[in-house]
């Protein structure tokens, strides 16, 4: 079994968060011994501050991406592993920045998704609050990018001194664990949801769009015959949520033909 892992801090098994994910790993270890572990930290994957927004990862491919070859020890980690486990401090109610950063430069795979039906988990830890915002903007993110979610956990660090909420801490983590094993043993890519299927069609209808100034995401597409699909798979759609995604599609693409779409306003 080989596990990836993305590790939003560079502080490494010092930290909470390190911590929490090497407690994690030795749990898995206890169930399967033989068990393969490639890390990065996003502190030391110099992808600069801020991504410039050229989108060229998405016209012209990944590789001209200014800090491809920065990235590149993350892409190749996301692509070799069976299960890949996404963890960040929070950051005043968010991931942290280095981990932000992380997800902006790999835009791409939300027009190019290469990692349908693979698990991964996601964690956190923190001083206070703010697991409900990190970790779904993780599992969003993610998402995108064709993995599925098996578990996420959320610790309080200051709180493990409590006996009560560690063994509260302990028991998760067996779970966990526990799923991570069999999802990596034999991932099973769940149905998708409304908001999954509306994904796919959103996305569809982006490369679609932009076909003459996105050539690759739309040879990606054709490749894979997604532009004829529901969906990413061939597996068998949930029936209503399949027919509501194709509705909301609908009504997109008049408001784009229209001119009549919405500004957001909250």
């Amino acid at each position: 079994m080989h596990i990836g892992v993305v590790m939003g801090t560079g502080h490494g098994s010092d930290g909470a968060t390190g911590r929490l994910v090497n407690e994690l790993l030795d749990r898995v270890r206890g169930i399967v011994p033989d068990v393969e572990v490639s890390t990065v930290d996003t502190d030391s994957l110099d992808l600069g501050p801020s991504c410039a927004a050229c989108l060229g990862c998405m016209t012209a491919g990944e590789q001209s991406c200014p800090n491809f070859s920065s990235a590149a020890r993350a892409a190749r980690l996301m692509e070799e592993a069976d299960l890949v486990v996404f963890a960040t401090p929070v950051h005043s109610f968010h991931v942290s920045a280095t981990m932000k950063r992380f997800v902006d430069h790999f835009a791409y795979l939300i027009h190019r998704p290469a990692h349908v039906g693979k698990p991964c988990v996601q964690i956190s830890t923190a001083a206070g609050a703010g697991h409900d915002q990190a970790l779904g903007y993780l599992k969003s993110a993610t998402r995108r990018w064709g993995f599925h979610t098996v578990g996420q956990l959320g610790v309080n660090g200051p709180g493990l001194k409590k006996a009560p909420y560690r063994a509260k801490v302990d028991a998760a983590l067996d779970e966990l664990a526990a799923s991570v094993v069999d999802q990596a043993r034999n991932p099973v890519e769940p149905a998708p949801t409304a908001a999954d299927l509306i994904g796919f069609r959103v996305a569809r209808l982006l490369v679609e769009s932009g076909r003459d100034e996105g050539p690759v995401d739309a040879a990606y597409w054709d490749e894979r015959g997604w532009f004829d699909a529901d969906w990413f798979t061939d597996r068998k759609l949930p029936w209503f949520a399949n027919r509501l995604a194709a509705t909301v599609e609908k009504k997109i693409r008049k408001g784009i033909a229209e001119g009549s779409a919405n500004p957001y306003q909250g």
